[in-house]
């Protein structure tokens, strides 16, 4: 079975509870030695760490993990701080959006986007686009295509989280904010429509990139009650 781990939690001296994302949905597993520096499992102490896994059922109170193959681990590697910023928001953001059988939804999501931070060219589009998707699989499908009111195609000239998506000149009313650029927008756009976590759009540098997240932030706040750390540090980070 393939598993991103989630959230680890010691259990005696060198075993652990390992709280994973499967196909299947959230399942926890009990991993002997964990905690043991010589532990052919110690990789799964790290979060977001995808792994092939052979459990089995037994006397403890979730399946043991008899052996593990590690896909790719975030801490294997020599990312910058930009990188682990990007990991912290995909684990962050899938721990405090999601009830846990929304999270389900997403396994194929993170299991593709995390090996994608790690080409730094993507960190900032995959970063996006996942956080697009969490907000579709919380029941927030925000129309990119044309004006969410009449559904006119030309002159959008905002983005709105409370109307549900792009508003036209026509449509647009005071005190709609009307503050991103044209191609913000179309990188907004891009985020929304996606599905390729490598895929790289025309409109994407850091400051486009900046200015939606800023945007996201405001509306996970709204809209979530939650102000995620690593989103913050993701935006202030100038590598």
């Amino acid at each position: 079975m393939r598993i991103i781990v989630l959230s680890v939690a010691q259990y005696k001296e060198k075993d652990g509870i390992v709280k994973a994302l499967t196909p299947e949905g959230v399942l926890s597993f009990t991993v002997k030695g964990l905690y043991d520096p010589k532990s052919k499992n110690v990789a799964l102490k790290n979060q977001m760490t995808i792994a092939e896994v052979d459990s089995t059922d037994g006397r403890y109170r979730y399946p043991l993990i008899k052996s593990s193959t590690i896909i790719h681990s975030p801490m294997l590697g020599g990312g910058g701080l930009l990188y682990y910023a990007a990991i912290a928001l995909l684990e962050e953001s899938t721990a405090k959006l999601l009830q846990e059988e929304e999270q389900g939804m997403l396994f194929k999501h993170l299991e593709a986007a995390i090996p994608t931070l790690y080409d730094s060219d993507h960190i900032w589009m995959t970063s996006l686009i996942y956080l697009a998707n969490i907000f579709k699989a919380t029941g927030h499908e925000f129309e990119v295509n044309k004006c969410v009111i009449c559904g006119e195609k030309r002159d959008i000239r905002a983005f709105s989280f409370k109307e549900g998506g792009f508003i036209c000149g026509k449509c647009i009313k005071p005190g709609m904010e009307d503050d991103l650029s044209k191609d913000q927008k179309l990188l907004l756009r891009d985020a929304f429509r996606f599905p390729d976590y490598a895929h790289m759009s025309e409109y994407l540098d850091r400051g486009n990139a900046v200015a939606i997240l800023y945007k996201f932030r405001d509306f996970i706040l709204d809209s979530y009650g939650a102000s995620l750390n690593s989103l913050n540090s993701i935006v202030e980070i100038k590598e």
